[in-house]
């Protein structure tokens, strides 16, 4: 009788299934950003008192004025506008391309994002953006703040330099950005010199 020989490596799903690529699990953040856990919290009381600082920065705002983050200031550092990559998540579409003519013509690479679920498909594409432009309102009630506070938890991307773009410029709302670790924070709609301003310093320069 003939015998017949049995490849048990075949059969073995720990040996047929390949190891998960260390590239693919930084790049998958279907697992931190889930559409769901982006939607807007019921508005918090108001603080019994706002810091000085932050009334400063929601009267510089309301004058189209861009506020920085002095406690997450970076370092002063030399980059290459040229390769360095803007990523803007913004659901209004005029909004969106002027802030890419903008920042195109200063030399940044930009990409664009209209939804969360762009920006969820944005961020598995190598190489990351160096900096997010952020807007606090967009498609499918998905809260800029949520997004925020899933980067700064993300053990990948959580010092990724964020900027928020809103018309919600209250100090209640600056107050709320900068507690989340936002970088930088403009008004709607921003004026070019605050822009470049937010962005040189969100980025060390």
């Amino acid at each position: 009788m003939n015998s017949v020989r049995v490849d048990q490596t075949a059969k073995s799903p720990a040996a047929a299934k390949p190891a998960a690529s260390e590239e693919l699990i930084d790049l998958d953040f279907t697992g931190v950003f889930k559409l769901k856990d982006l939607k807007p919290d019921p508005p918090p009381p108001p603080p019994k008192k706002v810091p000085q600082d932050i009334l400063i920065g929601a009267q510089e705002l309301s004058k189209g004025n861009c506020y920085i983050n002095m406690s997450r200031r970076r370092p002063a550092r030399t980059f290459d506008i040229k390769k360095t990559t803007i990523l803007i998540v913004e659901d209004n579409t005029t909004t969106q391309y002027l802030l890419h003519m903008l920042l195109s013509r200063a030399g940044y690479l930009t990409r664009r994002a209209g939804s969360a679920a762009e920006f969820i498909a944005a961020m598995q594409k190598a190489p990351l953006p160096d900096l997010v432009i952020l807007d606090i309102q967009l498609k499918d009630n998905v809260s800029g703040f949520k997004i925020l506070a899933k980067i700064r938890a993300h053990p990948k991307i959580g010092k990724l330099p964020v900027i928020i773009l809103s018309g919600q410029t209250a100090p209640e709302d600056l107050m709320q950005g900068v507690s989340l670790g936002v970088d930088a924070y403009l008004s709607k709609p921003a004026k070019a010199v605050a822009l470049m301003d937010a962005v040189k310093a969100a980025l060390g320069g």
